[in-house]
């Protein structure tokens, strides 16, 4: 028995010893912020007209408590474990849906219901939670080339679509669930990939949904210019089943389905002004999303974006943007939905505001931005600790709703027969925030956005129009990156 546990004892300690000295790097990032939305409504209405086919009014909660206030974290916690020379295991680990939770979330008085009297005073974790493999992957090196194998994210341009989610507060990242070469010639970076989106009822080709591509982007530090493409295809089969939608009030699976992604990036610095713009275009055929047969696919954006920096602490930016809208007829599907990291107000755009009275439309942080043109001026004053911003937000819709045609909802995802116009003006937002870094690893924060909200919101379909509210978000935060 001696020999055995020394033995074991022995493998154990070696097992251990090998095991640390393998170099891990851990970092990541833990941030909670608190936030509140006024009126998040939009509108000055005490009943809920939401009801209406084609109504932008977001519906009254229970209690019909118009102001909302949550408390939220990001967790990400990224180990690098560096294998030899020519090897390295990557990956992000979180909780929760969108890279965390909700404060309160997880807290229950016990697994015995029916006794709050008894155990009124104790708040316990329901144990619910599960830790959430966002990334894991292999990152193989040779001499001509860079293999990513796995689960990992990747981002192309301005981040429009194919965004990596590389910003503390960022929820959401553009994910790859096989296998991406990449190839360095001068300048020029390739990378070609392959990816499984999902499986569906079998591990055959007949169900299963991917997506294929390649980039190709220039990058030259001496000329201070970028600029490339990337070509992606997703292509679903007559028996995927993991593809649905409802635009109709009838969900319908889209099967059959072969859609182009060409995302086109150029970015080139003057000296202190740099200048970046991108066009995704999607194309081809989506499925059965009318229920009518295949629909076409003819989405796009052009993104813009501007800087330029004094020689002091100030800097100004100006972006701009079309994001196409879909007018509701059946023949083909033409809007377009930015990634949910890439927002350019502190408000508009930036919350799903239909899951804070009803969290079972999705998560509040899924939210797009989408049917729109848009202009921003800002200011940014930075110090070695502080960094303030100022910016102010026009928007306006590029499909509204005309009366005696079929029109689409952009917020619910629906068509409807439109009995009356819709106002086009989203609205104006005036912004600002700071942030303070309290030292190399800690940082506090604040932001206030207020909406001037236009009358697009106010629209029920119906011959009243509700009026409009001007509404307001405050958002105290703080992150540790490590």
């Amino acid at each position: 028995m001696t020999l055995k546990r020394s033995l074991l004892i022995s493998l154990l300690t070696l097992f251990s010893a090998q095991s640390f000295a393998l170099p891990i790097d851990w970092h990541g990032v833990l941030g909670f912020d608190t936030t509140i939305i006024d009126g998040y409504r939009r509108v000055d209405s005490p009943v809920d007209n939401s009801g209406a086919a084609g109504s932008q009014e977001v519906g009254l909660p229970t209690g019909g408590t118009e102001n909302a206030n949550w408390q939220n974290y990001v967790f990400r916690l990224m180990p690098n474990i560096v294998i030899n020379d020519s090897a390295s295991i990557k990956a992000e680990f979180s909780n929760g849906y969108g890279r965390g939770g909700f404060i309160g979330n997880d807290s229950t008085l016990s697994q015995q219901s029916g006794r709050a009297n008894q155990l009124y005073p104790y708040n316990f974790s329901s144990g619910g939670d599960s830790l959430t493999v966002n990334q894991l992957y292999a990152e193989l090196y040779s001499d001509t080339a860079t293999y990513v194998i796995g689960r990992h994210s990747q981002h192309f341009g301005l981040g429009a679509v194919v965004n990596s989610g590389d910003d503390i507060w960022d929820r959401f990242f553009y994910l790859r669930d096989g296998l991406t070469i990449k190839v360095k010639l001068g300048n020029f970076k390739i990378e070609p990939y392959w990816t499984r989106v999902a499986t569906g009822d079998s591990l055959t080709k007949g169900t299963r949904i991917k997506d294929y591509g390649v980039s190709l982007v220039y990058d030259s530090i001496e000329r201070d210019l970028a600029f490339g493409i990337l070509y992606n295809k997703k292509q679903t089969t007559s028996n995927s089943s993991d593809y649905t939608s409802d635009v109709t009030g009838t969900e319908e699976t889209l099967a059959n389905g072969d859609v182009k992604l060409t995302d086109i990036y150029v970015h080139k610095s003057f000296g202190n002004f740099d200048i970046g713009l991108e066009v995704p275009i999607m194309s081809g055929e989506m499925g059965n999303l009318f229920g009518s047969g295949t629909t076409k696919y003819k989405a796009k954006a052009y993104i813009l974006e501007s800087h330029y920096k004094t020689s002091g602490s100030w800097s100004f930016s100006f972006l701009a943007g079309m994001v196409s809208g879909d007018d509701g007829t059946d023949n083909s599907f033409d809007a377009m939905y930015l990634n949910p990291n890439y927002q350019i107000a502190n408000l508009l755009f930036r919350y799903n505001l239909s899951a804070v009275g009803d969290n079972t439309n999705a998560s509040v942080y899924d939210s797009y931005i989408n049917n729109a043109t848009y202009v921003k001026f800002g200011a940014t004053y930075q110090s070695e600790k502080w960094k303030w911003d100022i910016a102010g937000i026009w928007a306006q819709a590029d499909q509204t709703a005309q009366a005696g045609t079929t029109s689409y909802n952009h917020a619910t995802n629906k068509t409807f027969n439109a009995n009356y116009d819709q106002e086009d003006d989203l609205g104006f937002e005036l912004d600002t925030g700071f942030e303070y870094k309290w030292n190399s690893e800690v940082t506090v924060g604040a932001n206030f956005g207020y909406l001037f909200t236009g009358k697009y919101f106010g629209y029920t379909n119906t011959a009243t129009e509700n009026e409009v509210d001007d509404t307001y978000v405050v958002q105290l935060r703080t992150s540790i990156n490590f």
